[in-house]
C-alpha cells in the first residue's frame, strides 16, 4: 500500500463516512486514491505548489489556492514543514462546521507522530490507522483552542533574523540561503536588459541582482511556491520586478518564448521529495538555455556534489566556474546552443 492509498483506509472501513452535503476540503492536495471517494461537484483540493496545483487542475479537479469555508469534511496533507502542517491544520480545522471531521495524513518522515502527540494534548483524537511508513488520524469538531491561532499564524508573512519577509513552509525561511549569498558578488554590474530568475524563492537573489544592477530593465520572479512568490512581493520593492506563479521545467511557450531574455539567474532546487534529485536542476539549465538570446548568459550556483557540468556543457558554448567552495560552486554560462 502506498502512502496516498492510506487516506483511504477510515473511508473503507467505515470508521469515517462521508457526509451526504457539504463541501470537502483538501489541503496540500496530491494525486491520491482516496479522493475517488469524494463526489467532485462537492470537493474543493487546495494546492500553492504549482506543479501539482496544475496536475489537479488536469485531472478535472475543483482546484483552489484558498481554503473556503465553511466545510463538512477536511483533510490535510503533511509536508516537510512542522509550522507548516500546524498551520494548515488550524486553517482546516477553522473551516470546518461544527461537528464536521478532520483527517491528518502523513509519513513518519513528516512529523505525524509528534504532530498527533500535539493535537491530542489540545483535542480529543476520534481514531489513528498505521500504515505505509506513515499514519491517518482524525477527530470531530468542537471548541477551538487557543493555540490554534498561533499555529495559523505561521503561514502569515514575517521578517526573519535577516529581516526579510518568509512564511512557515518556504524555502530557507530562517535565514538567507548559503548558495545565493556565494553567487551575490559575482552578479554586481553584470546584468542588463530583460532576465528572469528562476525558482527566486522569496527573492532574495533578484533583490540583490536589481540593487546591484542599474541596467537591468526587467526582471521576472519564477517561482513554484506560491508562498514564496507571496513573501518576494513583499521583499522585491522594484518597479522593474515581475512576479510570476509557474513551473520553471515546463514553462508555457505562448508567455515565456524562446530567446526572449538577456539573463537568467539561479539558485535551482534538488529536491521534491527528502532525496536529492539533480535532474530538477538540470532542467532548470535547460529552461535557461531555451529562454536567452544567442548572446544570452546564466548565473547559477549549486551545491558542490550535484552533477550539473555535463548539462551546463551541452547546453551552452562557453561554461566557467568562477567559484567552488566546500559546499557550493558557481557557473557562468553564456551563448545557449539550444
Amino acid at each position: 500500500m502506498s502512502q496516498t492509498d492510506r487516506l483511504s483506509l477510515p473511508f473503507e472501513t467505515g470508521q469515517i463516512a462521508v457526509p451526504d452535503d457539504g463541501p470537502i476540503l483538501a489541503l496540500r492536495a496530491q494525486p491520491c486514491p482516496a479522493y475517488d471517494l469524494f463526489p467532485r461537484d462537492r470537493f474543493v483540493v487546495v494546492q500553492t505548489h504549482f506543479p501539482t496545483f496544475e496536475a489537479l487542475d488536469r485531472a478535472g479537479f475543483n482546484t483552489s489556492v484558498d481554503a473556503p469555508p465553511p466545510c463538512s469534511l477536511a483533510l490535510v496533507h503533511l509536508t516537510r514543514s512542522r509550522d507548516e502542517n500546524r498551520g494548515n491544520i488550524a486553517t482546516a480545522y477553522s473551516a470546518l462546521e461544527q461537528g464536521g471531521t478532520l483527517v491528518i495524513d502523513g509519513a513518519k518522515t513528516d512529523g505525524i507522530e509528534s504532530l498527533l502527540k500535539a493535537v491530542k494534548k489540545l483535542l480529543p483524537v476520534g481514531g489513528a490507522i498505521s500504515k505505509a511508513h506513515g499514519k491517518v488520524f482524525w477527530l470531530t469538531k468542537s471548541e477551538t483552542p487557543a493555540e490554534f491561532s498561533l499555529w495559523i499564524k505561521a503561514l502569515t508573512p514575517s521578517q526573519n533574523a535577516a529581516g526579510y519577509w518568509t512564511k512557515a513552509g518556504v524555502f530557507s525561511e530562517d535565514k538567507i540561503d548559503k548558495g545565493s549569498l556565494e553567487l551575490v558578488p559575482f552578479l554586481a554590474d553584470k546584468l542588463k536588459g530583460a532576465g528572469a530568475d528562476l525558482g527566486a524563492g522569496w527573492g532574495f537573489l533578484a533583490k540583490e541582482a536589481l540593487a546591484t544592477n542599474p541596467n537591468i530593465t526587467a526582471l521576472d520572479l519564477i517561482e513554484a511556491d506560491k508562498g514564496a512568490l507571496e513573501c518576494a512581493r513583499l521583499n522585491v520593492i522594484d518597479a522593474r520586478a515581475q512576479f510570476s506563479w509557474g513551473d520553471v521545467t515546463n514553462l508555457h511557450a505562448e508567455r515565456y518564448p524562446k530567446d526572449a531574455l538577456d539573463f537568467v539567474i539561479s539558485n535551482p532546487p534538488f529536491h521534491q521529495s527528502r532525496k536529492a534529485d539533480p535532474a530538477l536542476g538540470q532542467r532548470f539549465i535547460e529552461t535557461a538555455a531555451k529562454l536567452l538570446k544567442p548572446n544570452g548568459v546564466l548565473y547559477l550556483v549549486a551545491n558542490r556534489q550535484l552533477a550539473y557540468e555535463a548539462t551546463l556543457e551541452a547546453s551552452f558554448r562557453h561554461v566557467e566556474r568562477l567559484s567552488q567552495t566546500s559546499q557550493f560552486k558557481c557557473f557562468f554560462a553564456r551563448k545557449p546552443k539550444l
